[in-house]
């Protein structure tokens, strides 16, 4: 017969596989005192890693990893509490993102930013938690433009903290977006601000997508007209619900113009009644794009080179728009030289 202290341990284990769900490390940064119990699961258990109320910096969270600490949970009923005092981190960034070091308070806005980008993938008819992102992304874009420096050294610190890349994605090619933008020397400060809105919110249609479908190696037609249908997706959710004009709708909704898949699927073939736009923005947000993409790895495959993502760009367009692919070009060889010195 089971002694009781190892009956009630059972007990504990199986209510535990109820109550938690998952929530990553890298979701707890910024957090100065946990307000939830954290759980991690080894050997088949499930073990209080950190307590309600714990102090945590970055390096608690680094020995924690190195403890071998790798997947972490928290109660179900208690993830509001975590989200909250990371939405609340988020405003308070926001409000003083141009004091103090420019770096810190660049890097700090995009981690919190890709973070909550989650929070409102898992429920994007939230207005409160869209309107908290929306006045974020608008913050970040303006300090941005004016930090132009620092771009690659944000970029680079942000690549090594491993989003899942339906979240950093858009972060990465909207950070590229605005110092192509900026070296075109045609766009005011504000038009370039309302760009780098329209390519980070591009994507929010793939919330509607069952998140494992990003990390298949085959795809069958169905599913990539799944992952196509995002754009359209995200114009509905956003429509109304930011300061958005349809000019910027209509790119988000175009800006798969030259993707692959759309390439693949004859997205544009006789009777598809929309107008496919090719203007300057259209190119340079779907190109800067797929060059974002390239670059970084996927769950099922390597990243490639900028050689090789320039290549298909100019496989892409460079008949038909070689300026926009010299700018294209230049830029990127300018700050991947830059990101190495």
């Amino acid at each position: 017969m089971q002694s009781l202290p190892r009956a009630f341990k059972a007990i504990s284990q199986n209510n535990l596989t109820y109550e938690l769900v998952p929530f990553p490390l890298k979701e707890l940064i910024f957090i100065e005192q946990i307000p939830c119990d954290v759980f991690s699961k080894a050997r088949g258990s499930y073990a209080k890693v950190l307590d309600r109320g714990t102090a945590i910096n970055n390096q608690s969270l680094r020995d924690l990893i190195t403890a071998g600490v790798v997947h972490t949970y928290v109660r179900e009923r208690e993830k509001s509490l975590v989200v909250a005092a990371q939405q609340e981190n988020l405003r308070s960034n926001t409000r003083s993102l141009s004091i103090g070091d420019p770096f810190e308070k660049g890097r700090r806005q995009i981690h919190l930013l890709t973070i909550n980008l989650k929070f409102l993938y898992e429920d994007p008819t939230d207005d409160t938690q869209l309107a908290l992102q929306y006045q974020g992304t608008r913050s970040l874009a303006h300090f941005l433009i004016n930090n132009i420096k620092i771009h690659a050294q944000l970029y680079f610190d942000f690549s090594k903290q491993k989003h899942h890349y339906i979240f950093a994605q858009p972060m990465l090619s909207s950070i590229f977006l605005v110092g192509v933008l900026k070296q075109a020397k045609i766009f005011s400060d504000k038009e370039v601000e309302s760009l780098f809105i329209t390519s980070y919110f591009k994507d929010i249609g793939m919330s509607a997508i069952p998140q494992e479908k990003f990390d298949e190696i085959e795809l069958n037609v169905l599913d990539k007209k799944l992952l196509y249908s995002h754009a359209k997706n995200s114009v509905t959710i956003l429509n109304g619900r930011i300061p958005l004009g349809p000019s910027y709708l209509k790119l988000i909704e175009n800006h798969h113009a030259f993707s692959i898949i759309s390439n693949e699927l004859d997205m544009y073939e006789e009777g598809h009644d929309e107008q496919l736009l090719t203007g300057f923005e259209t190119i340079v947000i779907s190109l800067v794009d797929i060059i974002a993409a390239m670059i970084s790895a996927r769950p099922y495959r390597k990243a490639t080179t900028l050689f090789n993502a320039l290549n298909l760009v100019k496989d892409l367009i460079s008949d038909h728009y070689p300026q926009e692919f010299k700018l294209l070009v230049a830029y990127f060889k300018n700050f991947f030289t830059k990101g190495q010195e």
